[in-house]
């Protein structure tokens, strides 16, 4: 059975990672053996390392194949060419390599681009934004027959399809996806699979007995393998021996990281994920309980979400920390999930939205949270395009505020303009504060390609096209 990079290669693992063989950790880990088996390769190690000419960097070159990293530069198009002309040079198909650590699906998919070389969970319900856009519709059927498919071998859909990826998950976007294509029917068997898998392994029963969802990985007491030396650097400032939990919870999240997980903004090290009700992920659980039919739950869901997740001090919605009994009070994009989903009131989204014009709004879109001095990636001064598309969405469908959010789509695409105009790419994440500034923050460079903003570039410019 396939395994993860840093249970095949124990000890050669650790050494690679911990001297810094590659200046990103991930690279070794989707790195695929030559010449030799596993076993026989880390056998090999542990006799040449005894000598005084050993060198690990050369034993690795020799034995191992490193991947490429996909990048894109195209000027001759206009960005909405180079969007669509993306997607074959984004799409992949397994390639059955022994030893590798990619998960095998049985059909071709999307990546993002840069070091992503598998494609993620929840990016790809914003690729496929795009893809309907551009009529790629048996690459979308493809996609949800490979999610379907992790879902019946493994139960879950993981993180990524790589092993090392296996023991989370990510925002449960699945039932959003099968929506897409009008084909939530075809899927009610794995849409139940996976309902089951956050009720089973990610349900935190409150004092009243309301039941919310937290982010978590079942490989919790580890560091993650494609950032092991970051990890286990953390691990060395923390003051708790549960550090790998909350760091595997926030990649979960799809927010790895951001202070909305910390008790201090400048130390990653205090992260609590795990200890943390979040708002976006009970309101999407809300969503695919009521695509199952699961009103009775959905109610009780939402009446707790109401209960434990808004505030009328903040006019938002916060996570809530089950552990110290309260919320975060962190006013992060994640408050609009309610508003997108249908969950909070109309009163209640009328506020958000005040909220987010008067403190999210910036020149280039909206900022992902209003820390001041965090370097996380998924912190101010940063702009994702899932979390512009969810707030542009939430904002349009308000009554009242739907120029703020045609506001929001003008300044984040015009900033996607710009910088494809400069760069000839399409970038992971932006700086929406300083627009004249590329975004920066997090453990790896800003990766360019980019599956998710290429789909919510077209999405929005649909939009525009048809005047909405």
């Amino acid at each position: 059975m396939a395994q993860s990079p840093d249970v095949i290669y124990e000890e050669l693992f650790e050494d690679v990672q911990l001297s810094r063989v590659f200046s990103d950790s991930k690279t070794f880990c989707d790195s695929v053996p030559t010449k030799l088996t596993p076993n026989e390769i880390l056998k090999l190690y542990r006799e040449e390392k005894m000598k005084p000419t050993f060198n690990l960097s050369t034993f690795i070159f020799e034995y191992f194949s490193i991947p490429d990293t996909t990048i894109i530069i195209d000027m001759k198009w206009t960005i909405e060419e180079h969007c669509r002309r993306l997607w074959p040079l984004l799409t992949r198909t397994i390639i059955k390599e022994k030893y590798s650590s990619l998960i095998d699906v049985p059909q071709s998919f999307v990546v993002p681009g840069g070091r992503f070389r598998e494609f993620y969970y929840w990016d790809t319900y914003f690729t496929m934004l795009g893809l309907v856009r551009s009529n790629e519709i048996e690459l979308l059927n493809n996609m949800l027959d490979n999610f379907a498919y992790l879902i019946r071998t493994i139960g879950h859909i993981p993180n990524g399809n790589r092993y090392y990826y296996s023991g989370r998950s990510q925002p449960p976007f699945f039932v959003l996806m099968t929506e897409l294509l009008g084909q939530t029917d075809k899927y009610k068997i794995e849409l139940e699979t996976e309902y089951k898998f956050w009720m089973k392994k990610r349900a935190i029963t409150l004092d009243d007995g309301s039941i919310l969802n937290r982010y978590y990985d079942d490989l919790s007491s580890k560091p993650r393998p494609e950032a092991f030396l970051e990890d286990t650097e953390t691990s060395h400032k923390a003051h708790t021996t549960d550090i790998y939990a909350h760091l595997r919870a926030g990649a979960e999240s799809g927010w790895d990281f951001s202070s909305r997980w910390m008790e201090d903004e400048n130390d990653l090290s205090t992260i609590k994920t795990a200890d943390i009700l979040p708002i976006d992920l009970n309101c999407l659980l809300y969503h695919l309980e009521l695509a199952l039919g699961k009103t009775m739950e959905a109610k009780r869901r939402r009446h707790a979400i109401h209960k434990y997740m808004w505030s009328d001090e903040l006019k938002f919605f916060t996570d809530y920390n089950f552990v110290k009994r309260k919320q975060t009070n962190q006013m992060t994009l994640a408050g609009l999930y309610p508003v997108w989903l249908n969950v909070s009131t109309a009163d209640q989204a009328q506020q958000v939205a005040q909220q987010v014009e008067s403190l999210f709004l910036r020149d280039g879109g909206l900022v992902t949270t209003l820390s001041k001095e965090s370097t996380q990636q998924w912190d101010s001064p940063n702009g994702w395009a899932p979390l512009e598309y969810i707030g542009y969405r939430a904002l349009l469908q308000t009554p009242g505020y739907e120029k703020l959010a045609r506001t929001v789509r003008q300044r984040w695409m015009a900033l996607n303009e710009r910088v494809f105009k400069e760069t000839g790419k399409m970038m992971e994440k932006y700086d929406v504060v300083d627009t004249d500034k590329p975004a920066g923050g997090g453990e790896y460079e800003t990766q360019d390609g980019f599956g998710w903003t290429n789909g919510v570039y077209l999405e929005m410019l649909h939009d525009e096209k048809t005047g909405l």
